[in-house]
């Protein structure tokens, strides 16, 4: 049976879980960021607070953003409450009693349309479905612009809530998922983590060619995957 116990990393509460396994597995989970640490029966502490601090600022980002997603998910969808698209911040205007829903940017706002009998979680609904639309609005282009420069093709790209990855491939149907936050991060993002999903179909695993390839088609995805990092709150 595996044995666990409560540590600390900085401030941040984790659970270290003993497990018939040869590897280390760290996993942040939503939606509070709770973290687990999978290590070996008989890997001494030792090691495990080497293995730990050598992760610690990855944990502490995974962390954090799982935090700001939770925060996000409270927001109320009132008059004056602020909320991000393409990294920058608008002030949400409400106009309530609207015979149509809809959501706009205009002026410096978002502008909402809706029945003032909406509650929390369907104007929250409406906002998403607004995101979605937008994030979906960008992907033909950005799609046929790298199928051309990469010379492969991709069979379909979808949008989904996703609260630890900015992006998923699969590789066998050459299909690619995307986070609906992108929609919340400027367009260099979004063509960051899309060129880096794209490149799973040449090479599916993080080494040394894939980062070649990716310092070949979009030599300042270094300088992109800093700015991800950041929350857009």
């Amino acid at each position: 049976m595996p044995q666990s116990e409560n540590i600390l990393i900085g401030s941040i509460p984790a659970e270290v879980v003993r497990k018939p396994i040869k590897n280390i597995y760290i996993r942040v989970y939503p939606p509070d960021g709770r973290v687990v640490i999978s290590v070996p029966w008989r890997m001494k502490d030792k090691e495990i607070e080497e293995f730990i601090g050598l992760r610690h600022n990855w944990i502490s980002k995974q962390h954090n953003r799982l935090k700001n997603f939770e925060l996000a998910e409270r927001r109320e969808f009132v008059n004056g409450e602020y909320h991000i698209y393409e990294g920058k911040k608008y002030s949400l205007k409400i106009n309530e009693g609207a015979k149509n829903i809809s959501v706009r940017l205009y002026d410096g706002f978002i502008i909402m349309s809706l029945d003032r009998n909406y509650d929390r979680g369907t104007r929250g609904r409406i906002m998403d479905a607004w995101y979605r639309h937008a994030l979906k609005c960008k992907i033909p282009e950005l799609k046929e612009k790298w199928e051309e420069k990469m010379q492969i093709s991709v069979s379909e790209v979808r949008v989904r809530k996703m609260k630890t990855k900015w992006g998923t491939c699969n590789v066998r149907d050459r299909r690619i998922w995307l986070s609906l936050e992108l929609a919340k991060y400027p367009n260099s993002i979004l063509e960051y983590i899309f060129v880096h999903e794209m490149v799973h179909l040449l090479e599916r695993s993080h080494n040394r060619r894939f980062y070649t390839l990716m310092d070949n088609y979009l030599p300042d995805w270094k300088e992109r995957k800093k700015i991800m990092k950041s929350s857009p709150d």
